[in-house]
Order: C-alpha cells, then sequence, then structure tokens
C-alpha cells in the first residue's frame, strides 16, 4: 500500500511539474566484459550527469525499482525497446536510457540510447570510446555521454561565426 502511495504521489508530481523539463529514468547498462559492479557504478554516474544537464529531472533508482516490482515487472532480460517503453509507462517518465558498457581488449565503450516513452522512437544515441583504464569512463566519459543525450536535435544547428578583427594601426 504504502509503494502505491509512493506512485501515485510521483505521479502526481510528474503532472503537476509541466513541461520544463524532462522526466527520465536510465536503466542499469549492461557490462560486456565488465563486472556488473563497474557497469553500475558507471550506471550511476551517468544518472548524476543526466540531472547535471539541467534538462532533465532523473528518477532515482530505488523508487524506480520500487514501482516495478509493485508492478510485478522483471528487469532482467528487458533489452528490447518494446520492453523498455513498457517499463517507462509504468514508471511514469517521458523518456528512458539504455545502454552497454564493454570492454574490447583495451578500449572500453559507452553505447546509450533515449527512447520516447509515448512513441518508441529511439530519440539520442550516444557512443564514447576510451582506450586505458575504465576510471576515466566515470571520470569524464559519462559526462560526455550525457551531454550528448542532451543534445535536443529538433532544433536547427546554428553555426559559429568567426568575426575577425584587423591589428590596430599604430
Amino acid at each position: 500500500m504504502v509503494k502505491l502511495i509512493h506512485y501515485l504521489l510521483l505521479t502526481a508530481l510528474l503532472i503537476s511539474a509541466g513541461i520544463s523539463q524532462t522526466y527520465i529514468a536510465v536503466l542499469e547498462f549492461s557490462g560486456k566484459n565488465v563486472s556488473e559492479v563497474e557497469a553500475s557504478a558507471l550506471t550511476d554516474r551517468l544518472r548524476s550527469e543526466m540531472f547535471r544537464t539541467g534538462q532533465f529531472k532523473v528518477i532515482e533508482r530505488e523508487m524506480m525499482d520500487e514501482i516495478l516490482s509493485e508492478h510485478g515487472f522483471q528487469m532482467s532480460g528487458c533489452t528490447t525497446d518494446e520492453c523498455i517503453v513498457e517499463m517507462g509507462r509504468l514508471i511514469g517518465v517521458d523518456q528512458i536510457v539504455a545502454g552497454s558498457i564493454s570492454r574490447v581488449g583495451e578500449v572500453y565503450s559507452i553505447a546509450a540510447r533515449t527512447v520516447s516513452v509515448e512513441t518508441a522512437e529511439i530519440l539520442q544515441i550516444a557512443t564514447y570510446d576510451h582506450e586505458g583504464k575504465i576510471g576515466e569512463l566515470l571520470k569524464t566519459g559519462m559526462a560526455v555521454v550525457a551531454r550528448e543525450l542532451a543534445l535536443d536535435k529538433s532544433q536547427p544547428e546554428v553555426e559559429e561565426s568567426v568575426v575577425e578583427s584587423s591589428p590596430p594601426v599604430v
């Protein structure tokens, strides 16, 4: 019953908050040749970095787990976009982020995607590759991925104009 009240409060909060920020949930990234602990730590950092962009309200992992367990939803094995969208609907978010962290030789790679819960469309894809130690993904990689996911592709790109000035005449 308490979990249902939490869910209803979260849903009311999402509805009453307006449309200034997008509500997202970041699913635990799968690890490919990377430990579950490392993948989880990097996913936690991505949640923080997504929040820091100022464009998203991020649902805490514990709240997400509580809502899904209340509905009897099993997250393990949920890798298809259809499954991810269903999870997002249950949680009550606008978008959901999923992805993986892989290691091939000495190269670590992050692959992430943002999916619209309403349309099931992939809205954004971000990748980041790093050769070296996995700690660099924590220090810089997840912030780069968050910024890439936060880009609004619907807005036209603005070209940077260069203004050249002449040296002062003496």
